[in-house]
Order: C-alpha cells, then sequence, then structure tokens
C-alpha cells in the first residue's frame, strides 16, 4: 500500500481499457479482403473442423477470422466480407467473426430460427405453409409407420 504522501505527489492512474478486437480500431465492423480459407481444428476438449479465413482489413492489417455457418461455399481469394469483433472461444488466435448476408459472403437459405447471425430473410406465409405441409406430411408418414409397427407386433 502507498504512503499518503506518495499519493499526494503522484495519484495512482486508472488503467487503459484493452480492446478484444484491436486490428478494428474502436470500429464496429470493417471491411476485408479474403487472401486465403482453409479448415482448423479447435483447442483441446474440443474436436471439429473450423472454417477460417486470412483477410486483409481496410487499414492494411492481416488477421484470421472464423466463417460461420454450415452450408459453406468456401470463400475465393479476393472476395470481399463484412469483419466483426469476438470470435469463437475454441480457437486460438482468431478473434473476428464474418458477418452473413453482406458483401460476398452469402447468407444461410434454409434457416428458420436465429436469422440474424446468418443474414437469412424472414420467409413469406406461403413458403412457410408450404415447408409446414412437408414437415406435416413427414410426421403423419411417421406416426402412420410406427402404428403399423405396433399393430403388427402385438397382433
Amino acid at each position: 500500500m502507498s504512503s499518503t504522501i506518495g499519493l499526494i505527489r503522484k495519484p495512482k492512474q486508472r488503467r487503459a481499457h484493452k480492446s478484444k478486437a484491436p486490428a478494428l480500431k474502436c470500429c464496429p465492423q470493417k471491411r476485408a479482403i479474403v487472401i486465403k480459407s482453409f479448415e482448423t481444428t479447435p483447442r483441446k476438449p474440443n474436436s471439429a473442423k473450423r472454417r477460417v479465413a486470412k483477410v486483409r482489413l481496410s487499414n492494411r492489417r492481416t488477421l484470421n477470422i472464423y466463417l460461420e455457418g454450415m452450408s459453406f461455399n468456401k470463400l475465393q481469394p479476393h472476395s470481399v466480407v463484412l469483419v466483426r469483433g469476438r470470435g469463437p472461444r475454441d480457437l486460438p488466435g482468431v478473434r473476428y467473426h464474418a458477418i452473413r448476408g453482406v458483401l460476398d459472403f452469402v447468407a444461410l437459405a434454409a434457416r428458420c430460427k436465429g436469422r440474424s447471425k446468418y443474414g437469412t430473410k424472414q420467409r413469406k406465409s406461403t413458403e412457410v405453409k408450404k415447408v409446414l405441409n412437408k414437415f406435416q406430411k413427414y410426421r403423419l408418414l411417421q406416426y402412420s409407420c410406427r402404428k403399423n409397427y405396433f399393430f403388427r407386433s402385438y397382433v
């Protein structure tokens, strides 16, 4: 603990806030050009293949970004993406996300829940009805198969 006289001479200074996305320089998003895209594996308890791309930001900094979503068409070099902060926890050295549905990074088409993450537009009611009708037909078929199975097994 400092002495009172020492604190009067030189008061304690607050620590400066350390940014979690330093390459963005206080901007919410930045545009980037893809240099190459590849797959990596995550840290110890998890195992998968995560899609990552090496990009060059508009301020000339090069960094790795995470490409979110399932139906993933590998981004070609020179395609343009929009980058935001906060990458996945289990990928070391990846601190940024690519935003889907903006610029060259296409949105996911068949997405009903969590659409804002994947850049999907809201479906029209007719499209939703068609999808629901297909689903209901499938459920009925499944139910009838089960019913027949139980009838056969107990008779």
